[in-house]
């Protein structure tokens, strides 16, 4: 099956407050992932030692998107007003980071125009110990 890790945003995932992630994938990677497969979601790759698979989403669509034109309507989407209304900040190198700015610094993280936009919804949340 196949895997998105949240990682900054798996609260706003554990909330069910999330419903859009923006990836920076190669065409072929992207093209494995199609509207109604079920997903499997994670805090943060599987690869990583302590990573938990935190629930399954069902893809509702993905296509590759203008990564400026789409910013400011999917603040909500991308988990970031629920991370705000939390008082959630990350801690990054030198600094800690509000939801605002660690948007903003993930905004600037891509390196093209456009990348690939999945959205999805929740199937499940798994119960986290």
């Amino acid at each position: 099956m196949l895997i998105i890790s949240f990682a900054w945003t798996t609260p706003a995932f554990l909330a069910r407050r999330k419903s859009a992630t923006r990836r920076d994938w190669d065409d072929v990677y992207a093209a494995r992932f199609k509207p109604g497969d079920l997903v499997q979601a994670w805090d943060k790759t599987p690869r990583c030692r302590g990573a938990k698979r935190i629930g399954t989403i069902k893809i509702v669509s993905v296509k590759k998107e203008s990564y400026n034109e789409v910013l400011v309507d999917d603040w909500e989407a991308e988990g970031f007003a629920y991370l705000d209304s939390i008082g959630a900040v990350c801690q990054l190198k030198p600094r800690l980071m509000t939801p605002a700015m660690l948007f903003q610094q993930w905004a600037l993280s891509f390196d093209e125009d456009t990348c690939w936009v999945v959205r999805f919804e929740i199937v499940e949340v798994l119960k986290q110990e």
